[in-house]
């Protein structure tokens, strides 16, 4: 092998193993889980949530004609 190709070989190795030491020293952090939120299905405010996403109250409408109408708006 010639210089070059042993340096070259070196740098990649001494790389390769402080890639992996860092990869090991983060591994000791502790992340919390994420909370998960639940949002019930109906009504907020003027927002329907139908378990997928949120509809406005006149999309909702226009779209749920079949179905019975929502209960009154009530600001709380």
């Amino acid at each position: 092998m010639t210089k070059t190709k042993k340096s070259l070989l070196i740098a990649s190795l001494a790389a390769a193993l402080g890639m992996g030491l860092a990869n090991v020293a983060s591994a000791d952090v502790r992340h919390d889980a994420p909370h998960h939120v639940t949002v019930n299905v109906g009504w907020h405010g003027d927002r329907y949530w139908d378990g997928h996403r949120y509809w406005e109250r006149r999309e909702w409408e226009r779209n749920h004609h079949h179905v019975a109408p929502p209960p009154p708006h009530r600001y709380y």
